[in-house]
């Protein structure tokens, strides 16, 4: 049975709820059960924003997971809050670039990425969210990385231009290269 579990928090605007879309609708082509459950501030840009993602072979129960065994922290704020909240044995991807504080917790994994400076390296600092989609992907073999690059075809082609699309693949494929030069 395949079970992955994440939770992604940051603000508004830096395209949490983005990463999640793209992850459930890559695990169409992988899984029997997604769930996506965004929850954001009523000002979504600048505002307190989150989302959950399972991926399941298996019935989903709940949408609701105050527990998460991954979570990805693409803010300062969004650290202290994820560290509290991932369950003993899980992990928590950081986003080094806008943050220097560690973790101070012994039970879980620490995964401290510089997303947002390899976005601006990749050429589009907005693209730090596709940077941890890749990370996250490569990590814990969740999703298939070609799976991920469709859906992104999917869901950019017609609100982007060609340049974006591939701007935010190279970032996720970056992501991916990361985390395996991370291990």
């Amino acid at each position: 049975m395949a079970y992955h579990e994440l939770m992604i928090a940051g603000t508004g605007g830096r395209g949490v709820l983005l990463i999640g879309r793209l992850l459930a609708r890559a695990g169409m082509k992988q899984y029997e059960h997604i769930l996506f459950f965004p929850n954001y501030a009523p000002a979504m840009r600048g505002g307190e924003s989150e989302c959950t993602v399972i991926l399941s072979d298996d019935p989903i129960s709940s949408p609701v997971m105050f527990e998460p065994s991954y979570a990805i922290a693409m803010t300062g704020s969004a650290m202290a809050l994820m560290e509290k909240r991932v369950k003993a044995g899980g992990a928590l991807m950081i986003d080094s670039s806008v943050t220097s504080d560690k973790i101070s917790r012994d039970d879980i994994e620490a995964f401290y990425i510089p997303a947002s400076q390899k976005a601006v390296e990749v050429g589009g600092g907005q693209a730090a969210n596709m940077v941890f989609l890749g990370a996250y992907a490569a990590n814990t073999g969740a999703i298939e990385l070609d799976f991920v690059e469709e859906a992104l075809d999917d869901m950019l082609q017609d609100k982007s231009k060609d340049t974006i699309l591939a701007l935010n693949k190279k970032a996720f494929r970056d992501g991916a290269t990361l985390m395996a030069d991370y291990q």
